[in-house]
């Protein structure tokens, strides 16, 4: 967009950081005093989940929210770094605007690009001059791509396994990942048996990370899938809740099979306005 055809801004970025600047300053809130730069990334991450939850759910007003609460905690964490070390949120936009451009020759500069792969084989490249700049060692003999210590556990499965079949360590069929699914459930059940708590977490992560793997062979991001699934629990357990609560009764007084015929009929009632599986 040329700047004749930008509309001027008018300023609501530059108010909510004077906002955050109050809320931090003396007199300010107790709550965003106490604060530190890891405790507010932390916030950051849930925040940004609500957005992808908001995403899924095609809430456009719901989305439009979570980005100001997004771009709100992005500015706090940087206000917070800002008290010691001088960094503001336009040295944060430059530096993120300077890396953008740097890393798409291809749009910014004469080179091209043929397709999604070539571009994404650039990006890559110039990411790894990046690191050798830093004295970092992008060439290191691993086929694994280094994660942010933050990211999803799940997220971090998929993406390990994802970077082990590239070169070869994968099974060759699904069968051998259904199998391998089997094994680690029975692992499980054997651990459940003991009273080992440290080895009965090993074979959860076990399983858990099976499960990871098998989505990763139908191509579906088990991080979404867990959240639709805890999407799925929430509404049905609160159709629950309303009906014991309709009804006066009390949940905790009531058996597991009036639980079940209860969450059968929340099911019931979803289903017939959405078509997500159990």
């Amino acid at each position: 967009m040329s700047d004749e055809k930008r509309p001027p801004a008018p300023g609501h970025f530059e108010s909510l950081l004077e906002t955050i600047d109050t809320l931090r300053s003396p007199g300010g809130c107790p709550w965003d005093h106490k604060q530190t730069v890891l405790s507010a990334s932390r916030y950051l991450m849930d925040e940004a989940g609500e957005l992808v939850e908001a995403a899924l759910a095609g809430d456009t007003e719901g989305v439009r929210e979570e980005l100001g609460d997004l771009l709100f905690m992005v500015s706090f964490v940087c206000r917070i770094l800002g008290e010691t070390h001088p960094t503001t949120m336009y040295d944060i936009a430059l530096e993120g605007n300077t890396k953008l451009i740097r890393r798409h020759p291809h749009v910014f500069q004469d080179s091209q690009a043929k397709d999604v792969g070539e571009s994404q084989d650039r990006w890559n490249e110039i990411k790894a001059d990046e690191k050798r700049a830093k004295g970092l060692d992008p060439d290191r003999d691993s086929a694994l791509k280094d994660l942010p210590a933050a990211t999803a556990p799940l997220h971090q499965a998929y993406r390990y396994q994802k970077d082990a079949a590239k070169v070869g360590f994968d099974w060759p069929t699904i069968d051998g990942v259904r199998d391998k699914l089997r094994e680690e459930l029975a692992e499980v059940d054997e651990a459940l048996a003991g009273d080992d708590e440290v080895h009965l977490e090993h074979e959860i992560g076990d399983l858990l990370f099976s499960v990871v793997n098998l989505a990763r062979w139908k191509n579906i991001q088990p991080d979404m899938a867990l959240r639709r699934a805890n999407t799925r629990f929430r509404d049905r357990f609160h159709l629950v809740e309303s009906e014991f609560a309709a009804n006066g009764a009390d949940m905790k007084d009531s058996t597991i099979e009036n639980l079940e015929e209860s969450w059968q009929r929340a099911k019931a009632q979803l289903a017939r306005g959405t078509t997500s599986g159990s």
